[in-house]
């Protein structure tokens, strides 16, 4: 009987940590994103953002919906920082809001801001 009562006391105490464990992990901060990745996302924008083209490239468009999936899991606002930085350096671009809104409209990609040179990022 001792030995049974001894069993189920390691089974609890070992269904318990794994339990804590998975916790851990699950719970676990996911890592940033980094500028590198919205640099990757409008390096392919970056001739399309000094004149609205009649079509975006596939590529730009690709790049901004990688982007609208990086939000999902890492919020506008980091993003917005990013593409903000980006754009002033490496870039060195002075985009126009109706370009920004024009490139986001021919991509159907909403990014939750516009990237004119005069945008501001939330909090």
């Amino acid at each position: 009987m001792a030995h049974n009562n001894m069993w189920m006391a390691t089974t609890t105490m070992t269904s318990t940590l794994l339990l804590l464990l998975l916790l851990l992990v699950h719970l676990r901060p996911a890592s940033a994103v980094t500028c590198e990745d919205i640099k990757a996302g409008l390096e392919p924008c970056v001739t399309a953002m000094t004149t609205l083209p009649v079509a975006a490239p596939a590529a730009c468009c690709a790049g901004l919906k990688a982007i609208v999936d990086l939000e999902a899991d890492f919020g506008v606002t980091a993003t917005c920082k990013c593409t903000k930085a980006l754009l002033a350096t490496p870039f060195g671009i002075s985009v126009s809001l109706n370009v920004s809104v024009g490139i986001q409209s021919l991509c159907a990609v909403d990014l939750g801001y516009s990237f004119n040179s005069d945008f501001v990022c939330g909090a």
